[in-house]
């Protein structure tokens, strides 16, 4: 695994950051693997791209009750994923995803750390995260950076870290 030769950051999502988000999707991701399913034909249809940009105004964005902080991942300035940390009483869950060209760069271990660090930083117990039993490198980061107990069930592997 290469380690990232340049500044990786955590930006917290505006209306810039989300049309950048968005570019960066459509340029690097599957829609499924960064928003919730929409019905239609396969790739990023015109509504699914509305979709996404709502799906973020409506959580993160939300002018008067945000559901989750979302951020954009920034290398050297090129935003390259989100990263997203949803509270749920003394827990947090935290999701990331990056763009294909830049996965297994070690981006995922600096921003797993800094979401574990925010979260402890705004008074959250535990940090879950949550994948899939085929994605070997999510499940890296949830036995080793997050070091979190995890428990599969079918095709999902959930691991809970404790902050205190």
């Amino acid at each position: 695994m290469n380690e990232p030769q340049h500044s990786v950051s955590l930006d917290e999502l505006d209306e810039d950051g989300l049309c950048l988000l968005l570019e960066a999707a459509v340029a690097g991701a599957d829609p499924l693997e960064v928003m919730p399913p929409v019905d239609g034909p396969p790739g990023w249809t015109p509504e699914r791209r509305r979709s996404f940009v709502e799906f973020h105004r409506r959580r993160a964005l939300h002018p008067t009750r945000p559901t989750e902080r979302t951020f954009t991942i920034t290398l050297d300035g090129t935003v390259v994923g989100a990263a997203r940390l949803e509270p749920h009483g003394d827990d947090v869950e935290a999701g990331i995803w990056i763009t294909r060209s830049y996965r297994n760069h070690g981006i995922g271990r600096i921003v797993t750390t800094e979401l574990r660090r925010l979260a402890a930083e705004n008074g959250a117990h535990h940090l879950t995260a949550s994948t899939t039993l085929g994605n070997i490198a999510a499940r890296r980061l949830i036995d080793t950076t997050l070091r979190a107990r995890v428990h599969i069930d079918n095709d999902c592997v959930t691991g809970v870290s404790d902050l205190d």
